[in-house]
């Protein structure tokens, strides 16, 4: 079996052309055939409509289905004689039906010009444009807030990562029951999900957060991480006990702020976040 298509192409398949689909049914001495012209015969009219069921298609070679019009490979029209285009199918809502000689209208001929009945009239090809009505009630509020105003409504395909840190600069009020860390490594955490809360782990009463930050200033559900519509990455705190501050702005609970790279979130004892790129 050739691996060269009716239409030329190499193809790395032996049943369909791996290139545009046509099915490959000629062995190689056949192919030697199809470059050699094909006799009509006299009796068969090449006109539309009138083409033998017999006659495959000009375009694939595909072996013409008894009674189909349309080829079922690369949809070539057998009664019109013309290839499949797909950029015409878009440009008419629906196929013109066919008429009979007794049915169709004739053109009345006054003098010079042609009056023709209305009903005879053919509307003009029209291209359908999809039309879509937004309901300004459900869409939904920009997210505002004060570290970032301006509001951004392009959609972003940021991936993000939070680098936890110790910084001991933020332990303003000593507590030798909690000595700062020194010398603790920062930790990675990257925002691949849709919500991840983040807290101090507490397994007595089963609560189990995505980003765990051990830092006894630091509540069990302290803030939500999450990205929204427009794939813009937010942040929530969930009413923690000591609060959390964005750029140095405290956030408000339940309201929703943006996060993006560079910015820096601190809370706890003596924990930073920073916002990074992936």
């Amino acid at each position: 079996m050739s691996n060269i298509c009716p239409k030329g192409h190499f193809s790395t398949d032996t049943d369909y052309c791996s290139e545009c689909g046509a099915p490959i049914k000629l062995t190689a001495a056949n192919n030697n055939l199809r470059a050699a012209p094909v006799a009509v015969p006299d009796t068969v009219e090449m006109k539309a409509g009138t083409v033998s069921a017999n006659i495959d298609c000009p375009d694939c070679m595909t072996p013409r289905r008894s009674g189909a019009r349309y080829c079922e490979v690369c949809r070539y029209d057998f009664e019109l004689a013309t290839s499949f285009n797909g950029l015409q199918s878009l440009t008419t809502s629906a196929p013109l039906p066919a008429t009979s000689p007794a049915s169709a209208t004739a053109p009345q001929i006054a003098g010079d010009a042609s009056v023709i009945p209305e009903a005879a009239v053919i509307a003009p090809q029209v291209v359908i444009q999809a039309s879509f009505s937004v309901d300004e009630d459900k869409v939904a509020a920009p997210i505002v807030d004060a570290v970032h105003p301006v509001v951004d409504t392009a959609v972003q395909l940021q991936r993000l990562k939070l680098v936890i840190m110790v910084d001991p600069t933020l332990y303003t009020e000593e507590d030798p029951a909690n000595p700062c860390p020194v010398g603790a490594p920062d930790r990675e955490y990257h925002l691949d999900l849709d919500e991840q809360t983040l807290g101090r782990q507490f397994e007595g009463k089963g609560i189990y957060p995505e980003i765990v930050v051990q830092d006894p200033g630091i509540s069990r559900r302290h803030l939500k991480l999450m990205r929204d519509e427009r794939g813009n990455h937010t942040v929530l705190d969930l009413g923690s006990a000591n609060g959390t501050e964005l750029n140095n702005h405290p956030l408000e609970v339940g309201i929703v702020s943006t996060i993006r790279p560079g910015d820096q979130l601190t809370l706890g004892m003596w924990t930073r976040i920073r916002v990074e790129l992936r």
